[in-house]
């Protein structure tokens, strides 16, 4: 398993260096070692936060940063591993976290350590695969299920999602659809549009309604094949 530590506190962080060691030490005569990167600040850790299966985040030495915030900005890209927020000066418990977020006093005891990774690779067992999408700035990793159609417009494709966002990614609609053709749900409706087969509403001799009310026109062969 892959573990980011992300802790200003550089004492605080050696030790926990020291603990995963140990505990990659022991979890390899088993099955297998631990790749630990520890970041003492927050904008090394965002670069490729999805690489990671386990987070163990204390920010509280910092100013304009905190561990609540860190935590906050992994979720909001769509990272759903848990993150254990490590309780010192600051008890995270009173903040209000998403339901992949957990807690760790400190000092670290070996088995809460340990219980945690356990956790994490159940999580890890469990996953459901994301989806990489892109725009002119940033990155958002998503499910299958969160997409209801693409429809593209030459080099670019607009991807709608259930909650109501529409992401411009620089992606014709052909090359998107041969990176999630191994989904079943997707459908390429025709030469601009991909449809979620799941988040059809209904369907028509020449068209189909998708659940949030958008209608494409399509052939009789097209609608027949699509199964919602």
């Amino acid at each position: 398993m892959h573990v980011a530590v992300c802790d200003d506190n550089i004492a605080d962080r050696k030790q926990m260096e020291r603990l995963l060691g140990r505990e990659s030490d022991r979890r390899a005569k088993l099955t297998e070692g631990l790749y630990i990167d520890s970041y003492g600040n927050e904008n090394a850790l965002l670069r490729s936060p999805m690489q990671y299966d386990i987070f163990y985040i204390d920010m509280c030495k910092s100013e304009g940063i905190t561990g609540t915030q860190v935590a906050k900005k992994l979720c909001d890209i769509g990272v759903q591993v848990p993150i254990f927020m490590c309780c010192s000066d600051l008890d995270y418990r009173a903040e209000s976290f998403p339901k992949n977020v957990f807690f760790l006093d400190k000092p670290i005891k070996v088995d809460h350590l340990t219980a945690s990774l356990d956790q994490a690779y159940e999580w890890k067992l469990s996953a459901v695969p994301r989806i990489e999408l892109r725009d002119d700035t940033d990155t958002y990793y998503i499910t299958a299920e969160d997409i209801l159609y693409s429809i593209g417009a030459g080099k670019h494709s607009k991807v709608h999602l259930q909650d109501g966002r529409i992401i411009q990614v620089t992606s014709g609609i052909e090359n998107l659809y041969s990176q999630w053709m191994h989904h079943k749900v997707f459908l390429l409706l025709s030469g601009n549009i991909i449809i979620n087969q799941a988040h059809v509403a209904r369907t028509g001799f020449l068209s189909v309604t998708m659940k949030d009310g958008k209608r494409f026109v399509t052939t009789p062969a097209v609608t027949k094949s699509i199964q919602p």
